[in-house]
């Protein structure tokens, strides 16, 4: 809803999602209500998907205790079915999850063959598993900080499949960032995103989960950047004045060829205020994004 109303006043930028969650949506309704943003969007949308089923959040809503296994199986076949529905007049489908037979979905998306589709990667294994499915990846440097995000695109790399997809696989990698006219002011601003009670909390939301917060690994996902300190986080996010800006980005794309965007999060816990956020995507457009336009994006 939200990409659908701010499309109604723009013409050029691209709507995401990061990550719509698979498990809260029956594939059809997923393929409908995306279908429907990307014909109100006139093609804009690119639809990451998301999410597992049993974890603790899914429990919730009645998935109860489901494997890792199962749960893989349960997004391919979703990913299957958005598929089918988006490209078919009707769908025949026998899955081990769900069926149909020769139901029609409507409506269909504008763009062709489809919107490009990605899958939210965190977990080491993910990246390897969202390019066997043909999709895109969308990761993060919370999850995956340097240089452990060039070795999961090395593997992503390798286990995309020669032939069999419609669109090209692209990955975004996604930064915390805020850049205002000074390194102390950036760091002064972004500090309110990483309190030192976080990491309290954080390490009681991991505990809740029956996770291992001292794991190097980086396996359990996201929940590791609820440890930091804001003295961790400066060092793997990007927090600082344009120029420094500049050469931290034009880094990243260096070590990572194959990245196709970089997305940038500018308010992280959301506790800066929109005037700081506003005040510092501005200086991004007019002193760092300037400099970066020669910098080639991945095909």
């Amino acid at each position: 809803m939200v990409a659908i109303a701010a499309a109604q006043r723009t013409e050029r930028i691209r709507f995401g999602t990061l990550a719509a969650q698979a498990p809260l949506h029956h594939p059809f309704h997923m393929a409908t209500q995306s279908a429907t943003c990307d014909i109100l969007t006139q093609g804009r949308l690119d639809l990451c998907l998301g999410g597992r089923w049993g974890s603790r959040f899914g429990r919730f809503f009645g998935h109860g205790d489901i494997n890792s296994e199962e749960s893989r199986e349960r997004v391919a076949e979703a990913i299957a079915l958005i598929k089918l529905a988006w490209t078919q007049d009707r769908v025949h489908f026998q899955g081990k999850y769900w069926q149909a037979d020769n139901l029609p979905v409507l409506p269909q998306p504008v763009q062709q063959p489809h919107p490009p589709l990605l899958l939210a990667a965190n977990s080491n294994d993910t990246f390897p598993y969202t390019a066997r499915l043909g999709l895109g990846a969308v990761c993060t440097t919370l999850s995956q900080p340097m240089p452990r995000l060039i070795d999961r695109l090395a593997e992503y790399a390798a286990a995309r499949p020669a032939h069999g997809t419609t669109l090209p696989p692209r990955v975004y990698v996604m930064v915390s960032f805020f850049v205002a006219k000074t390194r102390a002011e950036a760091h002064a601003v972004a500090r309110e995103n990483w309190r030192d009670t976080d990491m309290a909390n954080g390490l009681a939301f991991m505990k809740s989960l029956g996770l291992d917060a001292a794991r190097p690994d980086f396996t359990t996902g996201a929940v590791g950047w609820m440890t930091w300190d804001f003295a961790q986080a400066k060092e793997i996010c990007i927090y600082d004045e344009p120029a420094a800006c500049v050469e931290r980005l034009q880094c990243l794309q260096e070590q990572l060829p194959s990245m196709y965007q970089c997305i940038l999060e500018f308010n992280r816990r959301g506790r800066i205020p929109s005037a700081r956020v506003r005040e510092s995507m501005r200086l991004f457009a007019e002193q760092v994004m300037p400099q970066l336009c020669n910098v080639p994006a991945a095909g």
